[in-house]
């Protein structure tokens, strides 16, 4: 499975990322900008053979995060074939080294014409209000894939200096989905007599049958600091309407994550751990470790990224829901890692050839093939696999508008503020009043900047 975590990670890369806004001549949100990206070489609808010849034999030069490689070993040789004038020349990096070296190199004079951002103000918001990438609502519509995207597409919005993030003009396209949801034991689940927990109470309950049966209820390895944040989603996510969740995360006016409702998650989710339902030790225990343990059959829960698949693969043993709202599944989750187009790009009928291949329902079925879940509607998946299960938690979480994003696109320091106070209230030192204003005092500031 596609192992791109979405939080914990991205906040490793802060910090540079931050520096490269500064070389870049960008910040975010307000401060100086360069003029926004025209739309140069618009199209009406997907790019043909004939009008990418037309720009005679070329080398299109792409960057990537290296989690890709096995689709773009599939994606590559297709486009190819489509656009013979054309060669792929692809940089694969990790996501730390992606992160703190695009906005230089895309400020660059030999930028690729190609690479993949990341939503939120560090990466996306500073690409745009440096004018280095093209806006793509051309692309989009030509290729169906507002459709798609639905509600969602909001994460891939920005105002054309950069300043608004969640409306404007689409500036990257992503062709799956990452969300967090519920990994469960089958067969410890009927042993117990229980369902597969669709609301927040059904849970509870369940937590509280398989500690009576003498089980871990639920394994959790949070030494990332993203994983217990994540967690918290399914308990927020049933309490507070998605909307205002992202909402606030987007930067929108008077938006505010101090709420009751949010209190009352905080607290619920604390109170899991008082009543000896988590995993203990969990602050010490590292993601992958954890998901390891639970693969081999410790416990009856785990809540992750649906990228752990990869290691929780046995539709057998194992199954996958969303979120703990039934009708209204929410959770942590976005579209992974987005593509864009440089701005500088002297090929761009190819580079938009290329970006609009990767998000085409055609090639949806590519990417399910190595076990990513596509925003396209595609065939249920191979059976005895947990992957048909994935596809159905993404559609009831993508057609309710449950995706809550993730809490630290917020500002640039929310990670830290968030997960630190989060660790102190589950650990007894803290209050999640106290915490809720810290939050929201992080969120104010960065905003009124």
């Amino acid at each position: 499975m596609h192992h791109q975590r979405r939080s914990g990670v991205r906040a490793l890369a802060a910090i540079t990322a931050a520096a490269a806004l500064t070389l870049a001549g960008c910040s975010a949100p307000g401060g100086g900008s360069s003029a926004p990206a025209e739309v140069t070489d618009a199209i009406s609808g997907p790019v043909t053979a004939e009008q990418v010849a037309q720009l005679g034999d070329l080398t299109l030069s792409v960057w990537a995060d290296q989690g890709e490689q096995d689709f773009m070993d599939k994606v590559i040789p297709a486009y190819e074939d489509a656009y013979p004038n054309v060669t792929v020349d692809i940089q694969y990096k990790s996501y730390n080294d992606l992160m703190a070296t695009v906005l230089n190199a895309m400020n660059s004079a030999d930028a690729p014409d190609v690479t993949q951002g990341n939503q939120g103000w560090a990466t996306d918001g500073a690409l745009v209000k440096a004018g280095l990438i093209r806006p793509l609502d051309d692309l989009a519509a030509a290729y169906d894939y507002e459709a798609a995207a639905g509600d969602s597409i909001t994460q891939l919005e920005w105002s054309a200096d950069g300043s608004s993030f969640g409306s404007g003009s689409i500036y990257g396209m992503s062709p799956d989905n990452q969300m967090v949801g519920i990994f469960y034991n089958k067969a410890k689940l009927a042993a117990l007599g229980l369902d597969v927990p669709r609301t927040l109470d059904d849970f509870d309950k369940a937590l509280a049958a398989a500690k009576d049966a003498g089980e871990t209820p639920l394994i959790l390895g949070n030494s990332d600091k993203a994983s217990a944040m994540q967690t918290l989603s399914l308990v927020q996510g049933a309490l507070t309407p998605a909307a205002d969740t992202r909402a606030w995360i987007t930067g929108v006016d008077g938006a505010t994550f101090d709420v009751p409702s949010n209190a009352e998650a905080i607290d619920h989710f604390a109170g899991w751990v008082s009543s000896g339902y988590v995993s203990p030790g969990y602050d010490g225990t590292s993601p992958d470790d954890a998901v390891a343990a639970f693969a081999a059959g410790d416990g009856v829960f785990f809540i992750g990224g649906n990228w752990y698949a990869g290691t929780i693969a046995d539709g057998a043993t194992f199954g996958f829901a969303a979120g703990l709202k039934d009708g209204g599944y929410a959770s942590s989750g976005s579209f992974g890692l987005p593509w864009h187009v440089s701005a500088k790009s002297d090929a761009t009928l190819a580079a938009l050839a290329f970006v609009g291949m990767i998000n085409s329902a055609d090639t949806a079925t590519t990417l399910a093939s190595v076990n990513r879940v596509p925003i396209h509607a595609v065939e249920a998946g191979e059976p005895g696999t947990i992957f048909p299960d994935l596809l159905t938690a993404s559609a009831e979480q993508l057609d309710n508008g449950g995706p809550l994003y993730w809490y630290d696109w917020a500002t640039d320091t929310m990670f830290d503020t968030f997960t630190s106070g989060l660790q102190e209230v589950l650990g007894g030192q803290g209050s999640s009043s106290d915490l809720l204003t810290q939050i929201q005092d992080d969120w104010a500031a960065f905003h009124t900047k």
